[in-house]
């Protein structure tokens, strides 16, 4: 056990020099900080958007804006805690765009589909469209609200669990499940 103490206290030690080095302007050192610290950042925000398309985006505006306002941290021995801050702070206004984005009637899935057809001219909507519309409308309204949250809103399993109060091995089996339900209608098209 003391030897875990040790090496944790090692690596903390190591990255408040390359932190303070940072501070003083040093771009080499920041890369340094970037590849020992992007994997915990990356997974921590994955763990949150279900690695999403977002994910790498988000974790290099953490970066990004980590450099701009390093002058700001006070505490070289916070530097972790104001680093998963700033990704926290991220994710939140990440989260809320897509509530704006987001209708929230049970029919969303199909809603939004609407939205998107919409403002298409009649003649550009492909039929893939209309079928996955149709598709859709073929689904109960649970699918529809688990798709619209995981899909479209991009709840990560972890927050569809907590949120549908149903375990993550069914939650992967319904959304493999619905997946094959459309994709099978489709298909029949």
């Amino acid at each position: 056990m003391k030897l875990a103490n040790v090496t944790v206290n090692s690596d903390s030690q190591h990255l408040k020099h390359w932190v303070e080095l940072a501070r003083s302007g040093e771009i080499k050192a920041f890369e340094w900080v970037v590849k020992h610290q992007q994997n915990s950042v990356r997974t921590y925000l994955a763990k949150r958007t279900d690695y999403s398309r977002d994910v790498d985006d988000l974790t290099q505006e953490t970066f990004v804006l980590a450099w701009q306002k390093l002058a700001e941290l006070e505490e070289v021995d916070a530097f972790n805690g104001w680093l998963f801050a700033i990704a926290k702070n991220l994710l939140r206004n990440h989260h809320r765009k897509l509530a704006r984005l987001s209708p929230t009637e049970p029919d969303l899935v199909t809603q939004l589909l609407d939205q998107v057809s919409s403002e298409m001219d009649d003649r550009e909507e492909s039929a893939e469209l209309t079928l996955l519309r149709q598709c859709l409308l073929k689904l109960d309204h649970q699918a529809q609200q688990t798709l619209r949250l995981y899909y479209h809103e991009g709840y990560s399993l972890q927050e569809l669990r907590e949120t549908t109060g149903v375990a993550h091995s069914t939650l992967t089996m319904r959304l493999s499940r619905y997946r094959t339900k459309l994709r099978d209608c489709i298909n029949r098209g």
